[in-house]
């Protein structure tokens, strides 16, 4: 696994964000519905490169497809490249000035020949809103299969997020809140859940006609309180704090069309001590995920994104 990050990471860098013309005085933003990670900020791609934190306008479509690597965490080896892949179905929609919904569904098309995981996967919904200029407020919230297991795991989390612009080509982000987790195993009287603490710092570099952008970035999370019994061992939650680490970028491909490449690094317990994980596949065990997706903007009839017509030749 060591010697696929140099390789991944590469293709990350040269490849990915997103497009259209940013505006002269852009909105403020972008967080994301949920993965696996501390806190997942991104939304639509297209704000690294266009300098918004909330969809200005319109609608935008995507699908998303995740492969996930592991030492461990499902089934009982190793996880190879592709042995275990999820696939997002996303959308996001400007549903008012300054607000943005998101909404997702996740499917599992590949998983190891040893494991019967549920094929639907879950789904996210989060909402965004500008607060102030390059400030955005974000509540999400998710419910997905337990791995191994009947029953269903719920997430939630609450965050602010705020970009300060260095220069044309550089933005610094942070974003700060709380998440939670509930588990709820077939017929158990007593529900785990988990409440951590998390905070997210990253550097965004674009090109300034927004034909392109990038971002590296690290989540850290603590358990701020825990309760309940882990419903595969039987032991009492022992949380650990978390680090992730988010190396992404995306593109234009035309007028509208956006490629997005990302690498994540998810941390969550030991691979020994399934009482420091969480028996979910999305961010529940060490993983790494590498992403590629793609999306189409739909403009609002009163305002339209005007892309360039062949964006890669701005490159």
């Amino acid at each position: 696994m060591p010697r696929l990050l140099p390789i991944v990471a590469g293709l990350a860098l040269a490849s990915v964000p997103q497009a259209a013309r940013a505006d002269d005085d852009p909105p403020a933003a972008s967080p994301r519905a949920v993965t696996g990670e501390v806190i997942s900020a991104s939304g639509s791609m297209r704000g690294v490169a266009e300098e918004f934190l909330v969809l200005p306008d319109g609608t935008e479509l995507g699908g998303r497809l995740r492969t996930i690597t592991g030492e461990g965490g499902l089934g009982p080896g190793k996880l190879a490249l592709t042995d275990l892949a999820l696939f997002d179905a996303e959308l996001q929609w400007a549903f008012a000035k300054h607000y943005e919904l998101d909404v997702s569904l996740t499917a599992m098309p590949k998983q190891p020949s040893t494991t019967h995981e549920h094929i639907f996967q879950g789904a996210a919904l989060a909402v965004r809103h500008d607060v102030a200029r390059q400030t955005a407020l974000a509540v999400s919230a998710s419910a997905q299969p337990l791995a191994g297991l009947h029953g269903e795991a719920f997430g939630g989390a609450l965050f602010l997020v705020h970009k300060h612009r260095l220069n044309e080509i550089v933005t610094f982000s942070v974003a700060g809140g709380a998440s939670s987790t509930v588990l709820h195993p077939a017929g158990a009287s007593e529900l785990p859940y988990l409440i951590e603490a998390a905070a997210h710092a990253s550097v965004l570099c674009r090109i300034p006609n927004g034909v392109w952008g990038g971002w590296l970035g690290v989540g850290y999370a603590v358990p701020a309180y825990h309760r309940g019994a882990d419903p595969v061992s039987g032991m009492t939650l022992a949380p650990q704090p978390r680090l992730d680490i988010d190396l992404g970028n995306a593109v234009q491909l035309a007028e509208h069309w956006d490629l997005t490449v990302d690498l994540q690094i998810i941390d969550r317990g030991e691979l020994a001590r399934p009482e420091t994980r969480l028996p979910v596949i999305d961010g529940g065990f060490d993983q790494i995920q590498i992403m590629v997706g793609i999306s189409r903007r739909l403009p609002s009839h009163d305002r339209g994104w005007q892309g360039i017509g062949d964006p890669l030749i701005q490159l």
